[in-house]
């Protein structure tokens, strides 16, 4: 190896080696997962999708799609909630014949 080129191994190969334990786990999730082709890939690739989302949230301060749900769930829950079901009682009560 010549001298000039030794400082750039030294910042690809921890890079390669990175992208190839990436690569690995992707396969192995694949292994791993359900049958079914959109299961596998759902699965496979997954844990890569959130890091992709999680760095869209950081990078553009917005909300990501699973945050929105999340929240969107709560509030919806909540207005329920307020609105009540309907039964202003407490639950009926039941005993066993016999008693």
């Amino acid at each position: 190896m010549a001298s000039e080129s030794w400082p750039l191994a030294l910042i690809w190969v921890p890079v390669a080696v990175f992208a190839l334990a990436i690569v690995i786990g992707i396969v192995v999730r694949w292994i791993r997962a359900p049958r079914g082709i959109r299961s596998r890939l759902r699965y496979a690739l997954g844990p890569l999708m959130s890091a992709g989302e999680k760095y869209q949230e950081l990078h553009t301060g917005q909300r990501g799609l699973q945050d929105s749900i999340i929240e969107s769930i709560q509030e919806q829950e909540s207005q329920g909630a307020e609105r009540g079901t309907g039964d202003d009682g407490p639950p009926p009560t039941t005993t066993s014949p016999g008693r």
